[in-house]
C-alpha cells in the first residue's frame, strides 16, 4: 500500500520491480509518462525527480485512487521542494495522512452492525461476494490481484474493499487484506434474497459459454411421485449440510460457486 511509504522511490521500486528485475514494467512507465527508461532508472537512483505532471501520468499508469494520487503528488512535491521549510511543510501533510489513512477505526469507522441498506448493496452485485471469498485465499490478498483476476478495474475493487472494510466484513493486517469480524448471512424472509439468487444465477449462465470439462452444469424437467419429489428434497437438503461442513473446515485454496434449485414445474 502506497500509504505505508513516505518517499515515493521506494513505491515505485516495489510497484516495478527493481532494477534488472526483467519485469518490463520501468519501460511502459516511461513510455506511459514520454521519456526514456534511462531518465526513470536515474530518478529511482535519487539523480533527479519527475515533474508533477509526469506524477499525474504516473498516477494513472498505476491506477491510483484519487485519494492514492493525492498522496503520490505529495510524496513527489516534498522532494521537489527547494527549501528546508517547504520540505517540512510538506512531510507534515504527509504524516497527517497517513496518520489518518492508517488509522483503520478512525478512517473506516466499522460498523458493530451492518445495516440493510448496507446489506442491500453488498447484495446488489455479485462481485462483492467474490472479492469476499477470494480475500482467504493467499494469492488474492492485494487489491491489484483480484482486479486481475475478476478482470475489473483498480478502481473498481478498491472501492468495494473500501466498503467491505467500512462494514466489518474485510480488514487490513501488515498491508494485505484479512477477513474481517463480521458476517453476511441473508435468511429466505430477506428482502434481498431474490437479488442474491438472481446475481449467481446470472453468473452460471455467463460461464456456460466456456466449456470446461471440469465445471458442473445439470438441468432437467421431471415427472414423479409426490412422495419421491419430498425424499429428493431431503436427500438434497441433507447433502447440502454436509458439503457445508466440508467447507467450513476447509483450508481456502480455491473460489467455488454453489447453485442448486429443486422446485414445482407449476409453482404447487
Amino acid at each position: 500500500m502506497i500509504w505505508n511509504f513516505t518517499d515515493y522511490r521506494p513505491y515505485l521500486v516495489e510497484k516495478l520491480g527493481s532494477e534488472g528485475s526483467r519485469t518490463g514494467l520501468r519501460k511502459k512507465l516511461a513510455e506511459a509518462i514520454g521519456v526514456h527508461t534511462t531518465f526513470v532508472s536515474q530518478v529511482l537512483k535519487e539523480k533527479g525527480d519527475f515533474s508533477l505532471e509526469q506524477g499525474e501520468s504516473i498516477n494513472g499508469f498505476l491506477s491510483h485512487t484519487y485519494d492514492e494520487g493525492e498522496y503520490f503528488l505529495l510524496l513527489l512535491m516534498k522532494d521537489r521542494a527547494g527549501t528546508r521549510e517547504l520540505k517540512k511543510r510538506f512531510q507534515d501533510k504527509i504524516e497527517a495522512q497517513r496518520k489518518e489513512r492508517l488509522n483503520i477505526k478512525k478512517r473506516l469507522e466499522v460498523q458493530t452492525e451492518i445495516s440493510a441498506a448496507d446489506r442491500e448493496r453488498f447484495y446488489s452485485n455479485p462481485y462483492y461476494g467474490a472479492i469476499h471469498v477470494l480475500i482467504p485465499i493467499p494469492e488474492f490478498r492485494r487489491v491489484e490481484k483480484i482486479a486481475e483476476a475478476l478482470k475489473l478495474s483498480r478502481e473498481q475493487v478498491q472501492d468495494m474493499v473500501d466498503f467491505m472494510i467500512k462494514i466489518g466484513l474485510l480488514s487490513e493486517k501488515n498491508g494485505e487484506l484479512v477477513s474481517g469480524s463480521q458476517h453476511m448471512h441473508l435468511g429466505n424472509d430477506s428482502s434481498t434474497i431474490l437479488k442474491h439468487h438472481s446475481n449467481w444465477r446470472l453468473h452460471a449462465l455467463q460461464n456456460l459459454r466456456f466449456v470446461q470439462p471440469e465445471n458442473i452444469h445439470y438441468s432437467a424437467c421431471l415427472s414423479l411421485s409426490r412422495e419421491d419429489a419430498f425424499k429428493i428434497k431431503e436427500l438434497l437438503l441433507a447433502e447440502l449440510k454436509n458439503h457445508m461442513k466440508i467447507v467450513e473446515k476447509s483450508p481456502e485454496e480455491v473460489a467455488y460457486v454453489y447453485n442448486f434449485d429443486f422446485y414445482p414445474l407449476l409453482g404447487k
